[in-house]
């Protein structure tokens, strides 16, 4: 039965080295998520899971219909996954009870993920999942409760250039954001980035920065493997899942390959665009909230040792 296997002390080992994969939208984190996957040592989940929600909702937490609704599971386009046997293992838990706390959910997902995987599948050591945006002191809070021996990977970027891409990704969907969102979209990434740069001395976290993954993916992984304690394999530098080759599905190119833009924060923003950003982050780097010197959190990432 599956409430013996996932009961209290009986869990598999690796469902508690868990790690956190976070950062803003639009800041990497689905190419970082792709270029994790691969290794035999870790198992990357490969959607989303909506900490944020629950962060700013912690009474729905406890609610396994509400992080059942909340699974982007269903949008993951794998043919190692066998959806219909992740959907039975989930039905059969919630028509027995045999999970009812946050934590527990989590756990859960993560190992029924790892069992719908066709194919040879060996047990790993730990795993990880993303998430992106939200507030950051608290979903590190949540996740570092329910997972004290995990770990945490922070992805940071400029927060100009994460503005410009939110705002190009709109207008490819023919979406006109009004002045409203587009100031939220410029502070976002501002608050996001800010908050996580104060983690820098903390050792349950590793900051990397999307500028130096796309430029030098090898250097910049091999560091994220000493920091989880997993063997280096050129496998890091490809984004896959569950080991097949994948285009990032949020890139803005058809390709596997790792590439960088070397674009401005101000390419294919309309004018009207530029000023409302620049303006907009002018004015909030004399809030303590949303100050940040990016070049010189750059320069901090750059001298922190690899493990």
């Amino acid at each position: 039965m599956i409430n013996r296997k996932l009961a209290g002390a009986q869990l598999p080992a690796w469902l508690n080295q868990a790690v956190l994969v976070y950062g803003p939208r639009k800041a990497g984190t689905t190419l970082f998520q792709n270029l994790l996957d691969g290794s035999e040592e870790l198992l990357a989940y490969p959607a989303e899971l909506k900490l944020k929600y629950f962060a700013r909702h912690p009474a729905k937490a406890g609610d396994i219909a509400a992080y059942c609704k909340k699974s982007r599971i269903a949008s993951v386009n794998s043919s190692r996954l066998d959806a219909a046997a992740y959907k039975n293992l989930w039905a059969e838990a919630v028509a027995e009870r045999q999970v009812s706390s946050f934590g527990a959910f989590i756990r859960f997902d993560a190992w029924a993920v790892q069992r719908s995987l066709r194919g040879p599948s060996v047990e790993p050591r730990m795993w990880c999942a993303k998430e992106v945006g939200g507030p950051t002191n608290t979903i590190l809070s949540m996740w570092r409760n329910m997972f004290p021996e995990g770990k945490a990977l922070f992805i940071v970027r400029d927060p100009l250039r994460v503005t410009r891409a939110v705002l190009n990704d709109r207008r490819r969907k023919n979406i006109r954001l009004p002045l409203r969102q587009i100031i939220w979209q410029t502070l976002d990434p501002m608050q996001v980035v800010a908050a996580q740069a104060k983690y820098l001395e903390d050792s349950y976290v590793h900051i990397l920065a999307y500028e130096d993954l796309v430029n030098d993916p090898a250097e910049t992984m091999a560091r994220v493997a000493a920091f989880l304690g997993v063997p280096y394999s050129p496998i890091f530098e490809t984004p896959t899942i569950f080991g097949e080759p994948q285009v990032v599905r949020t890139s803005s190119r058809n390709t596997t390959e790792v590439f960088a833009s070397r674009k401005s924060w101000t390419d294919g923003l309309t004018a009207r665009e530029k000023r409302i950003v620049s303006w907009t982050s002018r004015i909030a780097q004399l809030h303590p909230r949303y100050h940040l010197d990016y070049r010189n959190l750059r320069a901090r990432i750059g001298q922190i040792p690899a493990a």
